[in-house]
């Protein structure tokens, strides 16, 4: 599980330069409920748009967030409904739409469930340490924009073969971006850099999300509990929930369907994986 073991010194450090940051770290409580959220944080959330590198921006890493660019507030969780028409089978099949999360993926959340538990208990020291960052793309891009908003130094690395897209956006972001050879399939690589990296001293902290709990945490205790919240919703008297499909990669969002199984012990758990560039 997750060591909670603290560091004094290192998270007096941390709480007095997010003192002086004027940052606010939610509560997961918070995110899985923003009518938690305080209001005068909610009345600063209406100046802020939805990518800006703002410390309240913490606040929307949220399935919850009003889908608005900018300004906006909370609501339901955002979701799609696949009709019949174009699966072509009579169940109904639901998915959580991740677009109105800053950077506009889910990763920004597991990401946060990785880097703020070592933060909180002076594991990770943002005066002397740097969080490192490996992935094809979302997750390090996440962890970049989470660790910009907790005043954290940061090191993204991904395969040079990504989108110029995502470079350009890392470079204004992230502290260092780190291109790797490859393209998405190239994962061996990433994590070469990275084990040379971690050579250098205990200042250079990887967060790989192939082995940080808090990764399967975050989606556990927030993105699990989304997914009951829209089953409340739509389902009917007579409706039976069988289950969830997911794409593996880190295997985080696994713990959705984990959770989900404490509350429907027969659903089932089915996971997927790209033939092409298996994870």
């Amino acid at each position: 599980m997750i060591d909670l073991t603290r560091n004094e010194a290192a998270l007096a450090r941390a709480v007095r330069r997010a003192r002086e940051r004027n940052i606010i770290i939610p509560t997961f409580a918070q995110m899985r409920d923003p009518g938690q959220i305080p209001d005068a944080i909610k009345a600063e959330l209406a100046g802020v748009g939805l990518w800006d590198l703002n410390p309240r921006n913490l606040f929307r890493i949220t399935w919850h967030n009003e889908p608005v660019p900018s300004g906006g507030g909370f609501d339901g969780v955002n979701y799609l409904e696949f009709p019949s028409s174009l699966t072509g089978v009579p169940a109904r099949i639901i998915a959580l739409v991740g677009k109105w999360f800053p950077t506009g993926a889910h990763k920004v959340g597991a990401a946060f469930g990785c880097l703020v538990p070592a933060l909180v208990t002076g594991q990770f020291d943002p005066t002397t340490q740097k969080a490192v960052w490996p992935s094809t793309g979302n997750y390090c891009r996440g962890g970049a924009y989470d660790s910009n908003l907790l005043a954290c130094d940061s090191i993204a690395i991904l395969p040079e073969g990504m989108s110029q897209e995502r470079f350009n956006w890392l470079s204004r972001v992230a502290g260092e971006t780190i291109k790797t050879p490859g393209s998405e399939s190239n994962v061996k690589e990433i994590f070469d850099k990275c084990k040379e990296l971690s050579a250098l001293g205990e200042h250079i902290v990887i967060f790989n999300q192939f082995d940080q709990m808090g990764n399967y945490l975050w989606h556990h205790q927030v993105t699990g509990p989304a997914m009951a919240e829209v089953l409340e919703r739509l389902m009917g008297p007579h409706d039976v929930y069988r289950g969830v499909v997911l794409t593996t990669g880190s295997a985080g969002t696994i713990a959705c369907g984990d959770y989900l199984k404490t509350l429907f012990p027969a659903s089932k758990i089915a996971a997927s994986e790209a033939l092409q560039c298996p994870t």
